[in-house]
Order: C-alpha cells, then structure tokens, then sequence
C-alpha cells in the first residue's frame, strides 16, 4: 500500500515539472501589426500575445512598403 503512494507521488511530481517547463509569460509579449502612410498611423491590429520564437520572429520582421504604405510589427 505504501509503495503504490510513493509511486503515485513521484509520478505526480514528475507530470506536475512537466507542465512547468514550457516557459513563462514573462517571455511573451503583444504585438500589433501597424500600418503608416506618410510617417502617419492610418490601422493597427489589435494585439496578440506571441512567445519564444514566434515572438522573435515579429520582432526581427523588416517593414514591408508598398505604394508608400508601410506594416511594421510592434510588440510591447
């Protein structure tokens, strides 16, 4: 009986330090895709949380022009 508890306990233990080690919020941050013409705002998305890479990559994407409007990523 004693046994079957231990192993119950390392085993939750063990689910419980999984669960934890995907990262933590502190890592993430909400981005808005904006959009200016003639260094003025004219749209922005409304924020998303994004993390890790995906994070990284909004934040290292190069602004995009055309036709004189240029979308940039934005993350706070």
């Amino acid at each position: 009986m004693k046994r079957n508890t231990l192993i119950t306990i390392i085993v939750s233990l063990f689910i419980a330090s999984l669960m934890t080690a995907c990262g933590t919020l502190d890592d993430c941050k909400s981005c808005s895709k904006v959009t200016y013409q003639d260094g003025n705002e004219i749209g922005r998305t409304p924020g998303v949380l994004y993390c890790g890479d995906e994070l990284a990559e909004k934040e290292n994407a190069a602004p995009v022009t055309v036709m004189g409007v240029t979308t940039v990523w934005e993350c706070n």
